[in-house]
C-alpha cells in the first residue's frame, strides 16, 4: 500500500481545473458508494476537484448515509460529454472493470489515466496502477489505509466523522456486520479508529440489515415460499419477477437478504436468487458455504466476487430458462468439487 499510496498522488492531475473521477460498480451497495464518497470528500480537502460518478442515483436504501448531492455525477445523455471534458483521472473502486460500470462504462474505459482500488478476487484490472487485496473484507478497509497514509504525509485529517461513518457502512455492508468469514482483526482495529472519528456502528448496522416495509416482507414471503431445493438439498433457487415487485410494491432494492435466507438452511451449500430487472437483465445473488467457491462458479457464468458471496447475469433469455441452466451448472460444479 506505501508505493501504491505514493504512485496515485503522482497520477492525481496537476490541473486544478480537472477533476479525479470515482467509478463505482452499478447497482451500488453500502461498500462501493461508502469508499466512493469518502475518497471524493477527502481528495476535495486535499484542494481536488472529486466528484463519484453513477449510472442511478443512491437507492433510497442507502439515503441514511446523508451524502451530499454535489459530491454525486450521475450519467446522463445530455451530460456524458461534459463529464469527460472536466476528466483527468479515472479512479475505480470495489470495481476494476468498465463493464460493471453499467452507463459509465466508456467514461471509465475510454480514459487517458486509470487507476483501481478493489478487493474482489476476480479482479482483472483495467488500470495504469491497482491495488486489489482479495482478502479484504471490504474496499473500504483499503480506503482506509490509503486515506491514512496520506493524512500522515500531508499532516491533515482526511477521516473526519462523516468519512469515518461512509467507510464504516462500507465495511459493515461487506463483512455482514463482521460475522462473513473475510472479517479478520485488521478489520476490526480499523473499525475501532473509525468509531473513534465518529462513525455510527448502531445506526449504519439498522439501516444496512434490519430496517424494512411492508412491500419487503410480502416480497420475501413470496420469494421463500416459491424456493425450490436441488441437487440433494444442496441447492437452493428462487425467481423474483417483476409481476412480483409491482403485486407486493416492493422498492428496489427490497430483494436484499433473501440470498442469506436460503444459504443458511442446513443442507443447503449454494443458494441463488435471479431477479427480472426492468431493462430486460436478469441478475443472480449467490451465496454459498464451505464446499462451493462462489467466485469461480460465477465467473464461469460471466459475472464475479468472493468466495462466499457473488453475482451474474443472463441476457436474452427467459428467466425459467436460464433458472435450469443455473441448475444444471451448479449440480455439475458440485459434483467436480
Amino acid at each position: 500500500m506505501n508505493e501504491y499510496s505514493g504512485l496515485v498522488l503522482d497520477y492525481l492531475p496537476s490541473d486544478k481545473e480537472k477533476e479525479v473521477q470515482i467509478f463505482p460498480h452499478a447497482r451500488v451497495d453500502g461498500d462501493c458508494v461508502g469508499t466512493a464518497v469518502a475518497l471524493a470528500s477527502s481528495l476535495r480537502k486535499l484542494g481536488y476537484r472529486a466528484s463519484v460518478i453513477l449510472d442511478w442515483q443512491i437507492p433510497p436504501r442507502l439515503s441514511f448515509m446523508n451524502v451530499p448531492d454535489d459530491l454525486i455525477t450521475v450519467v446522463t445523455e445530455d451530460n456524458e460529454e461534459e463529464i469527460r471534458s472536466r476528466q483527468g483521472l479515472a479512479f475505480a473502486v470495489d470495481c476494476s472493470e468498465g463493464s460493471r460500470m453499467g452507463k459509465a462504462e466508456s467514461l471509465y474505459s475510454n480514459a487517458k489515466k486509470k487507476v483501481v482500488l478493489d478487493h474482489h478476487i476476480s479482479a482483472s484490472p483495467e488500470a495504469d496502477i491497482s491495488y486489489v487485496d482479495g482478502k479484504s473484507a471490504s474496499c473500504a478497509e483499503l480506503m482506509y489505509l490509503l486515506l491514512r497514509q496520506w493524512e500522515e504525509k500531508f499532516d491533515v485529517k482526511l477521516i473526519g466523522r462523516f468519512e469515518a461513518d461512509c467507510l464504516m457502512v462500507g465495511i459493515q455492508s461487506d463483512s455482514g456486520r463482521f460475522s462473513y468469514e473475510n472479517t479478520r482483526p485488521s478489520t476490526f482495529h480499523t473499525a475501532a479508529d473509525l468509531m473513534e472519528r465518529g462513525a455510527n456502528v448502531t445506526d449504519n448496522a439498522y439501516h444496512l440489515f434490519d430496517e424494512t416495509c411492508e412491500g419487503k416482507v410480502r416480497l420475501h414471503g413470496m420469494a421463500l415460499s416459491n424456493m425450490k431445493l436441488f441437487a440433494d438439498g444442496k441447492i437452493a433457487v428462487t425467481k423474483i419477477t417483476k409481476k412480483m415487485m409491482a403485486e407486493t410494491n416492493a422498492p428496489e432494492g427490497a430483494a436484499d437478504g433473501i440470498v442469506n435466507i436460503l444459504r443458511d438452511i442446513d443442507t443447503v451449500l449454494a443458494s441463488f436468487v435471479i431477479r427480472e430487472t426492468e431493462n430486460e437483465e436478469l441478475r443472480v445473488n449467490l451465496r454459498t458455504k464451505v464446499g462451493f467457491d462462489a467466485a469461480e462458479f460465477a465467473q464461469k457464468m460471466g459475472g464475479g466476487g468472493h468466495h462466499r458471496a457473488a453475482g451474474f447475469s443472463g441476457k436474452n433469455v427467459d428467466i425459467d430458462t436460464f433458472a435450469e441452466k443455473i441448475v444444471e451448472q451448479a449440480s455439475a460444479f458440485l459434483e467436480r468439487t
